[in-house]
């Protein structure tokens, strides 16, 4: 356990990490160097970055409306508006949810470069700090980017159009689909952690960084374990499906970074990361789904590393 907590530690450090990472990274479109009056930061694994440069580097025309804190560009029959503090964004009237919001940043606004690329019809490549975009004459719809959720019904993990899995394609499709996780009494706002097993199955953690969040679904869960299956079910199923998984683990994480040494906190739930910084790291609850048997199971994590079956059943 100690081990996988060191992993997810680590996953969840550069998810949450920002503007160091990404000081030194250079953008080109066409072969052209964009030059930003501010470097992109990352967010959450997200590359952002200043619109008006990118835009006009794209040839994208565009304008922003101070009053809704909205930009509206378009480019050859594509029109994308964004606002600020959004995860929404609408590309020809349909509406797409963003890995990440656009923000302000010392009154610069800043939107996520592989979606306001790729919305437009250019291709994103990513090489270490180097961002290649190849610009394109044809626009496409949300619809050409991105597979559909829930595209195939089986609900097997037997799908005969699956994706190739792989850790980066199923946090990519969950942070596309699922940023947010509901109960039917609340939403939360999520990260994910994914990593493959020994065995090839992969597990999926949940993310949550504060107290609150954290607290609250505990609270939920422990009044009504099977509001787990609510929480998770649709995810898992999608991702048995779109990718052609027999079984799929999934655990639910407090990851919330520290300010300082800690102080009064268990020791088995700290972990030190590279940089000296600490991270509190306490597993709720761990899940399994076998897409073979039709069966799945939530246990709680309990002190001392003992567990609680909470609820188990067949679908």
């Amino acid at each position: 356990m100690k081990k996988r907590m060191l992993l997810i530690a680590s996953l969840a450090f550069g998810l949450f990490a920002s503007q160091a990472s990404a000081a030194a990274m250079q953008v080109s479109v066409d072969g052209k160097s964009v030059s930003f009056n501010t470097n992109p930061i990352v967010q959450e694994n997200v590359t952002m970055v200043q619109f008006a440069p990118i835009f006009r580097s794209l040839g994208i025309s565009f304008s922003w409306n101070q009053q809704k804190q909205q930009i509206t560009a378009t480019k050859k029959g594509t029109q994308m508006i964004l606002t600020l503090g959004s995860r929404t964004a609408y590309v020809n009237g349909t509406a797409v949810r963003m890995q990440r919001a656009p923000v302000s940043v010392n009154g610069n606004i800043f939107v996520p470069l592989r979606f306001v690329s790729e919305a437009t019809g250019a291709k994103v490549d990513v090489s270490g700090s180097r961002i290649s975009i190849a610009s394109s004459r044809a626009s496409v719809t949300p619809e050409n980017q991105t597979p559909v959720a829930g595209g195939s019904s089986s609900g097997n993990g037997s799908s005969q159009s699956a994706l190739s899995p792989s850790e980066d394609a199923l946090t990519d499709y969950l942070y596309h689909y699922y940023d947010t996780l509901y109960t039917p009494d609340s939403g939360y706002e999520v990260d994910y952690a994914v990593v493959q097993e020994d065995d090839g199955s992969y597990s999926v953690t949940i993310l949550l960084d504060n107290y609150e969040a954290s607290g609250n679904l505990y609270a939920e869960s422990k009044a009504d374990p099977d509001i787990l299956f609510d929480f998770t079910g649709e995810f898992a199923l999608d991702l048995a499906d779109t990718f052609g998984l027999d079984e799929v683990y999934v655990f639910v994480t407090l990851a919330m970074p520290l300010n300082g040494e800690p102080v009064d906190l268990p020791e088995e739930d700290l972990v030190e990361l590279e940089d000296g910084s600490w991270m509190l790291m306490q597993t709720l609850f761990g899940g399994s789904y076998d897409f073979i048997e039709h069966y799945s199971e939530f246990h709680a994590f309990l002190d001392g590393g003992k567990t609680e079956l909470l609820t188990a059943g067949e679908w």
